[in-house]
């Protein structure tokens, strides 16, 4: 079985759930989701990201 590890980069992050890189990178910046930085790179809380996403979708049902 493989699992998704918890942090990963925005590209990364981007290329496992299809969204852009832009779109992830627009809603760090706008601390939407949760994440942290390590030097100039952003890590971001894969399945924190995902429910964010999933709450988007339930308030929009």
């Amino acid at each position: 079985m493989k699992t998704t590890p918890t942090y990963m980069s925005i590209n990364d992050a981007a290329k496992t759930s299809g969204m852009s890189a832009h779109y992830i990178r627009d809603l760090v910046k706008a601390n939407k989701i949760k994440h942290v930085k390590s030097g100039m790179k952003y890590l971001i809380n894969y399945p924190k990201m995902m429910d964010y996403f999933e709450s988007l979708e339930n308030n929009a049902a």
